[in-house]
């Protein structure tokens, strides 16, 4: 028996132990579908609600089904997107299985507090944040768990390399529009985002007092973030770092960027952009998040983030989209964010859930 078999049985046996309640959280790669589906096949007279995040994966789900010998005309057995927990009878259902659970929204866990009996969670990337609220507000505990390093070390995923390559905000060309509708006027990156910080910590502080000041907050929160995402000198960068490589998957947070940075992928796009990518046809696909989880991409060993958002459980899904054990090769993750501003403090929150050992910082 080969050891990811081993782990996988390991983990269906904590799923019937534990009668389908609690959360198994298993690297990626490491086979959680199969997991699942052999635990849904210990239990046949069982109807269960799956719940994933995207359409996409719903369809992953029905391969799934096939390739694990599902019998979905004897099991009761329905996949919903976790958007639509709000129309579904929960009461219809014995099992509600959460795959990917740590996206669920605030809304959703508040729906399913709803329902007596077995839940189910399903993750490759929780966060200790996330698995301390899914505790507190679904009653549910960790009863599986088999890291990304451990995966690593048993050669189950590929071997990574994280390359931080920090970038200055440009304090020479004033290209960007700032003041008032009425009067207009060009500043340099530098000067408009110590404005925009010194307004967010303004209002900021003036909220504690006053929560009427939160919108304003807010207001300049999403200026400054707009400001990180769209800024020339990191696009710049990240431009010249994507030119050396003959094929990368590209991570950025807006889909007009995407489209500049390679072959984009979002929900204006064409899925035949992705087949492509896929397929060796295009080698350059650019994305926000439609990649997530979900999708397994051959011959990918180099990832290139214009943009990295705070969230640790994101970080870690897109990383491990480029460990595909393929020839031993290890994946390389490079990694731009301006220095000395809260973009590289996302960036530092981000990767706490990876190996500080394999992270280094570069200069470009």
């Amino acid at each position: 028996m080969q050891l990811r078999e081993k782990i996988q049985q390991e983990a269906t046996q904590k799923i019937l132990k534990n009668k389908f309640s609690g959360i198994i959280n298993v690297a990626p790669r490491v086979g959680k579908s199969k997991i699942v589906c052999d635990a849904i096949k210990n239990n046949p007279t069982a109807s269960f609600l799956i719940t994933v995040p995207y359409n996409s994966i719903m369809e992953s789900w029905k391969t799934e089904f096939i390739k694990w010998n599902v019998d979905t005309n004897e099991i009761k057995i329905e996949v919903i997107n976790q958007r639509s927990l709000s129309k579904v009878n929960l009461s219809s259902y014995d099992i509600i299985i959460s795959d990917e659970i740590h996206t669920l929204s605030n809304a959703q866990i508040e729906i399913l507090q709803q329902f007596n009996d077995a839940i189910l969670g399903v993750s490759g990337s929780i966060s200790k944040e996330t698995e301390a609220l899914l505790k507190k507000e679904l009653r549910l505990k960790n009863i599986f768990k088999y890291t990304i390093e451990e995966a690593v070390r048993d050669n189950i995923i590929a071997n990574y390399e994280i390359y931080l390559l920090p970038v200055t905000l440009d304090n020479k060309h004033k290209y960007i529009e700032a003041g008032s509708k009425t009067a207009t006027f060009k500043t340099t990156e530098y000067l408009n985002y110590q404005y925009l910080t010194e307004q967010f910590n303004k209002f900021k502080r003036a909220s504690w007092n006053n929560p009427k000041m939160n919108p304003v907050k807010m207001q300049y929160a999403s200026k400054r973030a707009n400001l990180i995402y769209n800024s020339k000198t990191k696009l710049e960068a990240v431009s010249k770092i994507i030119a050396k490589f003959d094929r990368c998957l590209i991570f950025t947070a807006r889909t007009e960027i995407a489209d500049q940075l390679g072959s984009g992928y979002h929900s204006k796009s064409n899925p035949e952009v992705l087949e492509s990518f896929m397929s060796g046809e295009t080698n350059k696909l650019a994305v926000c998040e439609m990649t997530n989880m979900g999708i397994t991409f051959p011959n990918l060993k180099v990832g290139i983030f214009h943009q990295m958002k705070s969230s640790e459980e994101s970080a870690i899904q897109k990383v491990m989209r480029m460990c595909n054990m393929e020839d031993d090769n290890v994946a390389q993750i490079y990694i731009t964010y301006y220095a000395n501003t809260v973009d590289e403090e996302w960036t530092k929150k981000a990767l706490e859930g990876l190996d500080p050992d394999k992270i280094k910082i570069l200069t470009l």
